[in-house]
């Protein structure tokens, strides 16, 4: 049986890398013809940075 994939540590990515990928998600779903993606793609982004700047807390 194979092992279930696992998914990288969320804290492995910076915010700042996660949000330029998105935004390249966002440029190419624009150029193929799907504004309501990369409309919420880019609001994905804009999310992924906002939360990057509020420090971490452990409880």
């Amino acid at each position: 049986m194979k092992p279930a994939p696992r998914l990288p540590d969320p804290d492995a990515f910076s915010p700042l890398s996660l949000a330029d990928r998105l935004l390249s998600l966002a440029k190419e779903a624009d150029a193929a013809g799907l504004p309501n993606a990369a409309d919420r793609l880019v609001g994905l982004a804009f999310a992924v940075l906002e939360q990057g700047m509020t420090p971490h807390r452990v409880h």
